[in-house]
């Protein structure tokens, strides 16, 4: 589903903004321990793009209970613990207690939702690097988020090397100076 991000509300902000609202009436109820992440944290991050999707990141413990309480919702991407594997390495990124405790909570399409904290929400973007290429603008929503957000540089320091990101992401973060 396309969404229009701006001052002027579209029926498909309504629809997403209604969409949500049952997605986290139904994680909360659930007790599952969930945030935004990507794109859509990086709009509540201060990216002025097009949302044209929304990823839910849950704890690995839960997703099972999360996938099974949105089963019949679409467009919503439920993910848990993420391996990725790009640029020849294999990357980790996962809510654990450090995360949880520094989840922010912003409004996306009228919403208030639990959002992960811009410092590893940079880190999953710098991960990936995608393009517009790819249809992706991860370096474009990183330097967004930078301008806009106070970023605690050794929290992010300290979360690169639990999600075994430093070699691929510390030298796109220091040409963007960060660091």
């Amino acid at each position: 589903m396309q969404m229009k991000v701006g001052t002027l509300k579209s029926n498909n902000d309504d629809a997403l903004g209604s969409k949500l609202r049952g997605v986290k009436s139904r994680l909360d109820e659930a007790g599952v321990c969930w945030a935004v992440f990507a794109g859509a944290a990086a709009h509540c991050y201060g990216s002025k793009r097009k949302v044209t999707d929304i990823d839910i990141l849950v704890k690995d413990a839960d997703l099972r209970k999360a996938k099974t309480v949105l089963k019949d919702v679409e467009g919503i991407d439920v993910v848990g613990d993420l391996r990725m594997n790009v640029g020849g390495g294999t990357f980790l990124f996962f809510i654990d207690d450090e995360m949880a405790k520094k989840i922010q909570h912003r409004r996306l399409f009228g919403v208030e939702v639990p959002v992960v904290p811009v410092e590893d929400n940079i880190i999953f973007k710098a991960i990936l690097q995608r393009t517009e290429e790819q249809d992706k603008h991860d370096t474009e929503d990183i330097k967004c988020m930078i301008r806009n957000e106070k970023v605690n540089t050794e929290y992010l320091k300290g979360r690169m090397k639990k999600y075994n990101a430093e070699k691929r992401v510390a030298p796109l973060l220091k040409s963007l100076g960060l660091f």
